[in-house]
């Protein structure tokens, strides 16, 4: 690997780290929301079962 090519790839490497690192945030906050709906519908499923 030639020295222009290293110092890109070092130049790069905290980026592309920096990138893996908000999307696992992004796919986090997705998910937790997903779960919040689903929980919230069981809620209201659970309430129209008793006729409130």
């Amino acid at each position: 690997m030639t020295e222009e090519r290293a110092a890109e790839l070092a130049e790069l490497q905290p980026k592309v780290a920096e990138w893996k690192q908000q999307e696992k945030a992004s796919s986090a906050k997705y998910y937790r929301a997903r779960r919040a709906v689903a929980d919230r519908v069981v809620v209201l499923e659970e309430l129209a079962g008793r006729g409130s």
